[in-house]
C-alpha cells in the first residue's frame, strides 16, 4: 500500500482542470434542479433523489480533478466512480420519461452530448492511469 502512494501518474493538466471546472459548473444546475423537479414523480422524494445523485457527481468530479492534479494513482478509482455515476444518470434520465415527451428529448440530448461523453472520458482517464502504472512497474522490473 505504501508503494502505491509513491506512484505518480501524469495526467494532462487540461483534463484535471476540466473535471474541477465541470464540478463547479454543476453546482448551480443542481440547485436549479432542487427547485424545478417535482417532489413526487412516481416515487416519493423524487427531487431529493436527483439532487443527491448530482451532488455525488460533483464530489466525484472534483475528487478526480484534484487527484489527477496531484498525480495520484487513486485518481483511477475516482474516475471509474465518476464514469459510473454519469452513465447511471443518463440511464435513469432516459428511462424516466415517456418516448416522445419533451423531457425524453431533453434526456436524449443531455445523455449523448453530456453524460455519456463524460462517462467515456472518465473511463478513458482511468485506463490511461492504469497504463501509466503498468508502464512504471514494468520499467522497474527491467532494471
Amino acid at each position: 500500500m505504501e508503494e502505491l502512494k509513491k506512484v505518480k501518474i501524469s495526467i494532462p493538466l487540461w483534463a484535471a482542470s476540466l473535471y474541477i471546472i465541470i464540478s463547479l459548473a454543476m453546482i448551480p444546475w443542481t440547485i436549479f434542479l432542487g427547485f424545478r423537479l417535482p417532489t413526487e414523480h412516481l416515487s416519493r422524494n423524487w427531487d431529493i433523489t436527483w439532487v443527491g445523485l448530482d451532488i455525488g457527481m460533483i464530489v466525484s468530479l472534483l475528487a478526480t480533478g484534484i487527484l489527477a492534479k496531484m498525480q495520484s494513482i487513486y485518481m483511477v478509482i475516482s474516475a471509474v466512480i465518476t464514469g459510473t455515476l454519469f452513465a447511471a444518470d443518463a440511464w435513469f434520465d432516459i428511462l424516466g420519461y415517456n418516448i416522445g415527451s419533451i423531457g425524453f428529448s431533453e434526456a436524449i440530448i443531455t445523455a449523448f452530448f453530456g453524460e455519456l461523453p463524460m462517462a467515456i472520458m472518465s473511463f478513458t482517464l482511468a485506463i490511461h492511469g492504469l497504463r501509466r502504472l503498468h508502464a512504471q512497474r514494468y520499467s522497474k522490473l527491467k532494471t
